[in-house]
């Protein structure tokens, strides 16, 4: 999508043909040059040193002069943005401070206050030089690996490992440098064998498991025979015997990691590169190479690397941010957000550590034919520093388009009063149109505003007493999607607001009083509720439409952004046409109006129920260099005032329920532990380098955790809503409090 006017594009082409035209041959920066040169004499033969060419100056350029043009800060490239871009890219390449000695830093940094001006003028040599300097340390750590691996390893009872080196200084000299080394080398060697022993445990327990359901104890239980669980035994397949040992694997590891830097191609680093100018404008914003931009095409968000979830990289982990409901990973059901996959095997092949790996890499290896399947070693984020590596089967496969539609149901629940009421739930995972339908003229074009409609026909006719829309861990989608939903359930008026660098507009529901529901409504969201679904909450709250339930408050993602094509611009800057990727930038902010934005702070629950997401670094506020929260004039509307509204008076009734029942609900009193023991366990950053310790500490959060599974399961049938009403067999707290919610709310409004 073309973001600039005609006029705008001119003015920019001109000013970077400018620019490129001081294009001079590259002379890397003498402290550069000077560093690299430095460890270049006893670098080992293999390291790939890498060099910008003439068409990298081109794109930074271009690049460079977008960000200050045409993002919604309007930055100024002086040298204190150098110095943040500065930061930004040395967190990329070596986000653990493992690899960088002090005195990298301090050669690095005799540039630092002129990154934004060399890259406007097409200099991207500095970039070149730190990933080079960062190539040979990596070979170095090899070595060093490989010496320290082939002899006798001491550990320490009393040794530690701090895992969380993100703001630790850099090493002074080679031998702190050495010692931070060895420290991780141990902590992977235990975590290779606690990953080893713990999936023997869990095999062992599985086969006592199968034993006694195949003599008919425990199957009568499960409603199964002993034929069927013998069956399932027969099925499942053998655990892997490792066929190296941990040292081995560990150097393996390391190998396969400087095969892969080495294996990048030059668009590669300037991809970390001007993706460092745009994340300090802003998170969302991000340079695409040629080849990560094809993917951005086919919404490899939607395929999601052919599991179903969203991923990105933090700290030199590459960490699950979203799995996507009904994709292939929510379907397995073990991989959830914030847990880290340090290694990934194809069908029948060796692990391949990703540890460190550039994402775009790991989505390749994790990316595959439909069918097949691909297992990920987790670190569970659950469990914390301790936790013993997992290992997740996963078959791949696309999320069928009906599978990631809007999907109604009908629950019918009792209240307090002993009445049963239908209450209706709509799942909407994301606000969804097909836009090329929409420009073909089709008049059944797929849209979640279609679907939506047709489900509240279907629910008016079988007379329904209220309405829960479930908007948990949707990511948010179309902008016109969300303002068409919202004006089912309002009579008309502004929806949101829109604010650009010069202007802001205003986008209305106008349709003249219609509405598709009238009755009791409940809106349900999590943390991971964002962008669009943050303006159809809000709007429907600050009319008093409806009641929010959930998470304290969504992810407060209130930003917009669009993409760009940069090809079109080298038909003016450049003699020859060549690709040259894509740019993404924030260009405008949402409101709501109330005149709040929805940027970092989100949209609080009117009654927030417990989660795990309150103890996690999560949402829009974690997010570095993120818009900040402000506030612009509201706009004139008129709150709902008819039988349904929800005053401040009702939700303070209805929050006084809902504490009570959470207090004694054996559900919520599981989670509630759970999520204490969460917090303690996510604070301890630093793990024993003693193979016993970590085993026992590991031992004693599995036990506590199977204390509460007897808990959960026992009481798996006790909620308000019928199994027969569920998808599975599963309980769903937050669904079901919410049920539970409404009914008190109709009998409010009954009154």
């Amino acid at each position: 999508m073309n973001i600039f006017t005609r006029k705008n594009c001119a003015k920019l082409v001109l000013s970077v043909i400018a620019a490129a035209a001081v294009i001079c041959p590259h002379v890397p920066s003498l402290s550069a040059q000077d560093a690299a040169a430095s460890s270049a004499a006893s670098a080992p033969s293999e390291v790939s040193l890498k060099s910008p060419d003439r068409k990298m100056g081109l794109i930074a350029s271009l690049v460079v002069q977008l960000l200050a043009k045409e993002h919604y800060t309007k930055r100024q490239m002086d040298a204190a943005y150098s110095g943040e871009v500065f930061d930004e890219y040395l967190r990329f390449l070596d986000p653990t401070h493992i690899f960088f000695l002090q005195e990298d830093i301090d050669g690095f940094a005799k540039s630092k206050d002129e990154l934004a001006r060399k890259a406007a003028a097409g200099d991207v040599q500095f970039a070149f030089d730190v990933f080079n300097m960062r190539s040979l340390r990596l070979a170095e750590y090899r070595d060093f690996a490989r010496d320290f691996l082939s002899k006798p390893i001491q550990y320490d009872p009393d040794e530690t490992y701090h895992i969380d080196r993100e703001d630790a200084p850099w090493p002074k000299n080679a031998g702190e440098q050495h010692a931070i080394w060895a420290k991780r080398i141990k902590n992977e060697l235990i975590v290779t064998r606690m990953s080893d022993k713990a999936a023997e445990e869990d095999a062992k327990e599985a086969a006592a498991e199968a034993e006694k359901e195949k003599s008919g104890d425990g199957a009568a239980e499960k409603g199964e025979s002993a034929d069927n669980a013998a069956e399932k035994k027969d099925e499942a397949p053998a655990p892997a015997v490792p066929l190296l040992t941990p040292e081995q694997r560990v150097q393996k590891r390391v190998d396969q990691l400087c095969t892969t830097v080495a294996g990048m191609d030059p668009i590669d680093v300037l991809e970390g590169y001007l993706t460092a100018f745009a994340n300090v404008c802003d998170p969302h914003s991000t340079y695409m190479s040629p080849a990560t931009g094809e993917d951005f095409d086919i919404h490899i968000s939607l395929n999601l690397s052919g599991i179903g979830a969203v991923l990105s990289s933090e700290d030199g982990y590459t960490k699950v941010v979203e799995v996507v409901q009904n994709g292939p990973a929510d379907k397995e059901g073990t991989l959830r957000e914030n847990d880290r996959i340090i290694a990934v095997a194809q069908e029948g092949g060796e692990p391949v550590d990703v540890m460190d790996m550039p994402l775009s890499k790991v989505v390749t290896l994790i990316r595959g034919k439909e069918g097949s399947r691909v297992t990920l070693t987790i670190l569970p984020a659950r469990k914390g520093a301790q936790a013993a590596p997992e290992k997740v089967t996963i078959t791949r496969g696309s999320v069928p388009m009906n599978e990631s539609r809007a999907q109604g149901r009908v629950i019918e629940a009792k209240g307090a009063d002993g009445e049963t009421r239908k209450i209706g739930v709509i799942e909407l995972p994301s606000f969804y149109i097909d836009f090329a339908a929409v420009r073909r003229g089709d008049e059944d074009y797929n849209s979640s505003g279609h679907d939506v409609l047709k489900i509240l026909n279907e629910f008016s006719d079988k007379k329904i007493d209220g309405l829960i829309v479930d908007l948990r861990s949707n990511g948010g989608g179309s902008l016109t999607e969300a303002v068409d939903l919202s004006g089912f359930f309002i009579p008309e008026g502004p929806v949101v607001q829109v604010k650009d660098k010069g202007s802001t507009s205003i986008l209305r529901d106008n349709d003249r009083g219609q509405i598709a529901y009238g009755g009791p409504m409940l809106v349900l969201v999590n943390r991971y509720s964002a962008s669009a679904t943050e303006i159809f909450s809000a709007a429907l709250k600050d009319y008093r439409r409806a009641l929010v339930v959930g998470d304290p408050h969504t992810h407060g993602k209130g930003s917009v952004q669009v993409v760009t094509d940069l090809d079109n611009y080298m038909l003016y800057i450049a003699s020859d046409r060549f690709k040259a990727g894509q740019l993404k930038l924030t260009n405008a902010k949402f409101y709501r109006i109330n005149g709040e934005s929805t940027q970092i702070k989100g949209v609080d629950a009117d009654i927030p129920l417990p989660g795990f997401s309150e103890t996690e670094e999560t949402g829009e506020r974690a997010l570095r260099h993120a818009l900040p929260y402000d506030t612009i004039r509201p706009v004139r509307y008129h709150v709902y005032d008819g039988k349904y509204a929800v005053t401040p008076e009702l939700i303070s009734e209805l929050k006084e329920k809902s504490e009570a029942r959470i207090a004694e609900d054996p559900l919520f009193k599981r989670l509630i532990a759970d999520i204490a023991l969460y917090e303690d366990i996510r604070k301890n950053k630093d793990v024993a380098l003693d193979f016993d310790k970590r085993w026992a500490e590991y031992e004693h959060e599995k036990a506590i955790q199977k204390e509460q599974d007897k808990i959960y399961k026992s009481e798996r049938l006790g909620s308000s809503s019928s199994k027969k009403n569920r998808k599975d067999d599963e309980p769903d707290a937050y669904l079901d409090e919410s049920v539970n919610i409404m009914l008190d709310m109709i009998q409010a409004f009954d009154k």
